[in-house]
């Protein structure tokens, strides 16, 4: 079972223009394993290992032009005099990989260090603290990476504009005392949790200015998010607050092809109205030991091809707008 690659066949066997890594949730800790709030196993040691062989695989491949990691790279259980310790060393395990390798905000790396220390740790590119960046890996392609956790109850000082934001935000749209808790929230509206954020106003300008410039130069565009960015790909309480404004944006461009997150750990795929996918990733923390999961995605003119290794699905994102659009699958909650 380990290592075992859910291959896709490419039928006309045409190389790829590049291809790069891809891990989520890694979640390490250096405690007992556990089980989540809904009572999923959680393997908080075993994940470093996942990594160890991901970074492994993709340097034996010699293909791989870089890798993106997706978020949460300790876990929020991990002891708080460790956590720049874990931190450290999982981003060390990262480094062993031979070349770029890009990393996001999750909320459980916030839940252990503000913002200004994780930023220069994971080599996050950055002004004031804003964790979004963009970059050219080829000349007709464009990465953009979010930051879910703009507006949010954690990582920015207490008395920061953007928590003020987050907190009253949350007040207004769950009414529980407890502000991780969905009860009595209905549909969409179970977003509107502690544990999520959304991107502020300033990013959305930024996104905006980054498609059209990337609509000039016939770019095709990959949105890389913690947080799902489309209700089909993600159960309703791991999606970003506002989703729907980030992709409203996003529909006024045709160069953007697929969105990319991680946060919701049994992973999902959809196709929305506008033909772009959305592929949740599964997480290396849910990995039983002698189980993976990780990937790496072809990137070819005309679709992005994931082959996933064990429990991470294989997924083939081709960009026909009209392709595929049934294809919607995600666990409910758990």
């Amino acid at each position: 079972m380990m290592g075992s690659t859910n291959g896709l066949a490419s039928a006309q066997g045409k190389q790829p223009l590049f291809s790069f890594g891809v891990i989520s949730d890694v979640q390490y800790a250096d405690i007992p394993d556990g089980r989540s709030f809904l009572g999923v196993p959680r393997y908080y040691r075993h994940s470093i290992v996942v990594l160890q062989r991901a970074v492994k695989r993709w340097n034996d491949q010699k293909k791989h032009k870089f890798v993106i990691n997706f978020g949460d790279i300790v876990d929020g259980l991990c002891p708080k005099d460790q956590s720049l310790d874990a931190v450290r060393r999982v981003a060390d395990k990262f480094e062993d990989f031979n070349g770029p390798v890009y990393h996001m905000l999750g909320n459980h790396c916030l839940y252990n260090l503000p913002r200004t220390k994780l930023l220069p740790l994971l080599k996050i590119p950055s002004v004031d603290g804003r964790a979004y960046y963009d970059f050219s890996p080829t000349p007709e392609f464009r990465f953009v990476v979010l930051d879910g956790y703009d507006i949010s109850a954690f990582g920015w000082p207490q008395e920061h504009p953007n928590t003020i934001e987050a907190l009253k935000f949350l007040e207004e749209r769950n009414p529980n005392t407890d502000k991780n808790s969905p009860a009595g929230l209905v549909g969409l509206e179970r977003r509107f949790l502690m544990f999520n954020g959304a991107v502020g106003k300033e990013q959305l300008e930024w996104l905006d200015d980054v498609l059209k410039e990337a609509t000039k130069l016939k770019q095709k565009v990959v949105i890389c998010c913690h947080l799902p960015l489309d209700p089909g790909a993600s159960s309703k309480e791991a999606l970003l607050w506002n989703y729907d404004e980030v992709m409203s944006v996003v529909h006024q461009y045709d160069c953007v092809k697929v969105c990319l997150a991680g946060h919701d750990h049994r992973g999902g795929h959809s196709v929305d109205s506008h033909g772009i996918h959305h592929r949740a990733l599964e997480a290396a923390l849910e990995c039983p030991p002698g189980t993976d999961a990780y990937g790496y995605i072809d990137v070819y003119d005309d679709k992005l091809e994931l082959t996933g290794t064990d429990r991470m699905k294989s997924t083939d994102m081709g960009y026909n707008p009209q392709a595929d659009l049934q294809d919607n699958w995600h666990q409910e909650v758990r």
